[in-house]
């Protein structure tokens, strides 16, 4: 993609970012690197400004941290995005780089991925929860000392937990599908229970990890963990006490424009399974209630963060470890009338992503726009690994701008989504085009129109630029060859 025309190597840049913070005599230590996952977070929590989410943990780490304000994922679905973070090379859904159907496991075999190098790096590597699309793949599996696996569970529910609800909600036949135990990840539905954090899938994960950090790790290497939370993925199921945070009226509806209808867009009545239905046929009253969930499921997943946080800190690994905080794309919340992820627009593209380094003492706002492929080649810069001569990356490593605001970076960022979506976006527009014939084209204005109400496509001042931009989409995404 060529974005980054400043490169350093990394041993050099770890070395001047860690003199940045910690001084010189922490040079000569490899950093240790946790990489935290987070399903279907979007980045209206404290740190990116929300005055209702209560996420005190993830706001203090991004308080100490490099924040990344657009950050946009290449496809916003976990199985794509995953797959592009973890490969570096940028996935639409069930479908390789080059057009052809492929699974999450075929998609993260066409190379290594930048966990296999930390641990051809000889770095001590531990996984739990939801970091691949499930457990890690056969694949993958050499790559990691520890295997945690706990992603099986992320449904969060047991007879002992249905035994324990309070209160539920949410769409009445996936609240039912829920309650009755059937396995729908994607059940719009919400469950309060009276119940202790390890009693659910992230408070598990949370339990892993101190597992690895207090007993299992080899102390004389440097630790790779990658950890990932499922929560506030569906079903909005956490322990009442982070339903108490938010009073029952909590959840905000999303406005609609003046002079916009309340009706789904035509296009995208074809893209999502609701029968057409406006927040999936909620009444306001329910859809706030269910946004409530969302909320709480957010602070449970912060809650366990914090813990995550402390264990470091209890164990001396604190001072020499890079964390990453990343959330997998952004969601809909009865923004257009939606809810969930996967259709193209800002709020399911754009996603948190925080970078801290050891010693970091306060935060460095980001206003690049940067892509989840960007991830793979930063990580690796900053750990000093070098970049395997027969692995491609479609992203460039952050760590010029992230030294340097001023360092030559594109700011734009590909992406994809559902019905064979194409895109691009820079820090000014949104532009997409659908379908196999590429004639369903759309172009928003993000500074006047950040909602993304008003297609201004149709303007003819707009059309050599329009298509200049196909173009550019079609060579990224490898469409001619399709």
């Amino acid at each position: 993609m060529g974005k980054m025309h400043f490169k350093a190597k990394g041993a050099a840049v770890f070395g001047f970012c860690a003199a940045l913070h910690i001084g010189a005599s922490a040079q000569s230590t490899s950093p240790n690197v946790l990489f935290i996952a987070v399903d279907d977070l979007r980045p209206e929590i404290g740190a990116y400004g929300s005055l209702e989410v209560k996420t005190p943990n993830i706001d203090e780490l991004a308080a100490i941290s490099y924040k990344f304000n657009r950050a946009y994922v290449s496809f916003p679905l976990c199985q794509p995005s995953r797959a592009a973070m973890l490969s570096g090379l940028r996935m639409a859904n069930n479908r390789m780089p080059d057009g052809s159907k492929g699974s999450f496991d075929d998609q993260i075999k066409i190379q290594k991925t930048w966990p296999t190098l930390f641990k051809e790096a000889d770095y001590w590597t531990a996984t739990t929860g939801k970091v691949y699309h499930g457990n890690a793949p056969h694949s993958e599996k050499q790559v990691w000392d520890v295997n945690g696996g706990v992603w099986t569970h992320g449904n969060d529910w047991s007879e002992e937990i249905v035994s324990r609800i309070v209160d539920s909600g949410g769409r009445p036949e996936q609240l039912k599908q829920y309650l009755e135990g059937e396995y729908n990840l994607g059940a719009l539905a919400w469950a309060s229970v009276e119940g202790d954090d390890l009693l659910f899938t992230d408070g598990m994960v949370r339990r892993d990890f101190r597992d690895y950090i207090y007993n299992q790790r080899d102390k004389d290497k440097p630790f790779m963990m990658a950890i990932g939370f499922s929560r506030p993925h569906l079903p909005w199921v956490a322990p009442r006490k982070y339903f108490d945070m938010y009073p029952e009226d909590a959840g905000t509806i999303a406005p609609i424009p003046e002079g916009q209808s309340k009706a789904l867009d035509p296009v995208l009545e074809v893209q999502v399974s609701n029968g057409g239905m406006w927040n999936e046929g909620l009444t306001d009253a329910e859809a706030k209630r269910a946004i409530r969930a969302y909320m709480a499921s957010t602070s449970y997943v912060d809650a366990q963060i914090g813990k995550v946080i402390e264990y470091l800190k209890r164990t001396g690994t604190y001072d020499n470890t890079i964390i990453i905080f990343w959330g997998d794309h952004g969601y809909f919340l009865t923004d257009h009338g939606l809810f969930r992820k996967g259709i193209e627009y800002d709020k399911s593209l754009r996603h948190p992503l925080m970078i801290h380094l050891p010693g970091q003492k306060d935060t460095v706002e980001m206003d690049q726009v940067v892509e989840s492929v960007d991830i793979y080649p930063t990580l690796i810069d900053l750990a000093g690994i070098e970049k395997p001569a027969d692995v491609t990356l479609d992203g460039d490593s952050m760590v010029g701008i992230m030294n340097d605001s001023t360092a030559i970076w594109d700011n734009e960022a590909f992406v994809s989504g559902k019905k064979r979506t194409y895109g691009y976006v820079n820090q000014d527009i949104h532009f997409s085009f659908r379908g196999r014939d590429q004639s369903d084209v759309r172009l928003y204005n993000l500074k006047e129109d950040p909602g993304e109400w008003t297609d201004i496509s149709d303007s003819p001042k707009y059309a050599t630029w329009i298509n200049s931009l196909r173009e550019r989409v079609k060579d990224a995404w490898n469409l001619e060859n399709q």
